[in-house]
């Protein structure tokens, strides 16, 4: 077995890259699922934001079974799940089983994230882990840009389920590569799993969603909603109170007595809430609305995920010259005009090259803030706390992406079935409200944007 740092990790790599593709191949296969199922869009959407939540909710799990586990059982179980969840989704014959693999298949997808990055920081020595984080991330990058590009030339002729039988095979050549290739890193202990911390927060956060999601769906009954709702943001205050009198939370959120990644982390929900919504709005409006084919759809998604990394390594230097606050309020303030361009240009007619630019300067805006508001996140708290940031950043990334699209998509159906308009004009409405919403958050990150202090300026908080 090789002791090369870029070997033992080359099937981290592989892993991770299909769980990326995964999270985005569907966007543009949706139209496409819902017909073949005979699904309408609120149950659609589960079919990515569920991917969202159970990565959300298995993230901070992942950080008690890295330290639990070897890497290479750990590496087993959490590529072995996401194999099934591919296999189970792609031979589905019914909303719910393909929903179960979807379910599946982000379990898988939450364990391996923390692990790989774990791996990296103990395989190789300080002096190379910039550059190699540096290559794996533009590698990983690529995935989420390429996966509706890909699905859309896959399913203009061939069935949407091609999509997981190629990725499952994938998948499970990469646990036969592994086998040679991976060995075990870092040391393992003993230690207690809080039960009730898992059960807490996956019914909180299942509930919230569920809440949101059917809100078009339960709207002569608004009491059951109200009820879920109440339920789930009660259980996830429960699961806050327990986690702030844990030794070894799963969470810490003592990190919000630290006001700037308080403040980053909300711009951090808002960024992801208003990404994803765009990717699950645009295709569904291309190929209902508009009249395009998947693979037209694809084509014009991917100029714009593309920009996402070319903006991420122009603002990561802009912010090490100007700080965090220009570069955030530029980001958004591309972000609000292309939201409202959006809202106010958005027909049954609109020319395909205007769709592809407006969708790729929203999505330069998106990359504009990312990768600046992570490293203030991370630079706002004490170095002893960086370990713990990590998973609470990704998690609440993945439940704001998860509960966002939810909303997002359920607004846009709640309109169309209220309307006295007739079909397409009716979900064009929908569409219209659903990206005035995305408009607001846009707006409200903006003004958040202004309250970020500079790293010169933070002062740690009293713990």
């Amino acid at each position: 077995m090789s002791n090369k740092p870029s070997i033992i990790v080359a099937s981290l790599v592989v892993a991770n890259f299909l769980t990326q593709l995964m999270q985005t191949m569907l966007n543009t296969a949706l139209p496409r699922v819902m017909q073949d199922l005979a699904i309408h869009e609120n149950q659609a959407q589960w079919l990515i934001t569920v991917y969202y939540l159970m990565i959300g909710i298995t993230v901070p799990v992942a950080g008690f079974l890295i330290g639990k586990f070897t890497t290479r059982a750990l590496f087993m179980a959490s590529v072995g799940a996401f194999t099934a969840g591919t296999l189970i989704a792609g031979i589905a014959w019914s909303f719910p089983l393909v929903l179960t693999g979807r379910l599946v298949q982000g379990i898988g997808a939450g364990l391996l994230f923390p692990l790989f990055q774990t791996t990296i920081l103990r395989v190789f020595p300080k002096e190379k882990i910039g550059a190699a984080m540096g290559v794996v991330g533009l590698v990983l990058g690529l995935a989420p840009a390429l996966g509706p590009t890909l699905s859309g030339f896959v399913v203009q002729n061939h069935s949407w389920r091609l999509l997981f039988y190629a990725v499952g095979p994938l998948a499970a050549a990469n646990l036969f590569l592994a086998h040679f290739t991976l060995r075990n890193v870092g040391e393992t202990h003993q230690t207690k799993l809080d039960t009730r911390s898992i059960i807490y927060s996956s019914l909180g956060f299942a509930g919230i969603l569920y809440g949101f999601s059917i809100v078009g769906e339960e709207k002569g009954n608004p009491a059951v909603v109200g009820v879920i709702l109440l339920a789930g943001f009660l259980i996830v205050a429960v699961f806050i109170k327990r986690q702030l009198k844990l030794t070894a939370p799963l969470l810490d959120f003592k990190l919000f007595r630290h006001r700037s990644f308080t403040r980053s982390s909300i711009v951090g929900v808002i960024l992801f809430a208003v990404m994803v919504g765009v990717e699950l709005l645009l295709p569904l409006y291309a190929q209902t609305i508009r009249g395009l084919t998947p693979r037209e759809s694809g084509l014009m998604l991917l100029p714009g995920a593309l920009l996402i990394g070319v903006a991420g390594l122009i603002s990561g230097r802009l912010y090490d010259r100007f700080g965090v606050s220009r570069v955030t309020q530029g980001g958004f303030l591309l972000i609000l005009i292309m939201a409202l361009a959006l809202a106010l240009t958005l027909s049954t007619e609109t020319s395909f090259n205007l769709l592809v630019i407006m969708y790729a300067l929203l999505m330069f805006g998106v990359g504009a803030v990312m990768s600046p508001i992570t490293a203030y996140a991370m630079a706002s708290i004490p170095n002893t706390m960086v370990a713990h940031a990590s998973p609470m950043t990704i998690t609440l990334r993945s439940l704001s992406s998860s509960i966002g699209g939810a909303l997002l998509v359920t607004i846009m159906t709640s309109t169309a079935s209220a309307s006295s308009l007739a079909f397409p004009l009716d979900m064009l409405q929908g569409v219209h409200i659903a990206f005035w919403t995305l408009t607001a958050f846009a707006g409200l990150g903006l003004y958040l944007s202004f309250h970020l202090q500079e790293a010169r300026k933070l002062k740690p908080a009293n713990i």
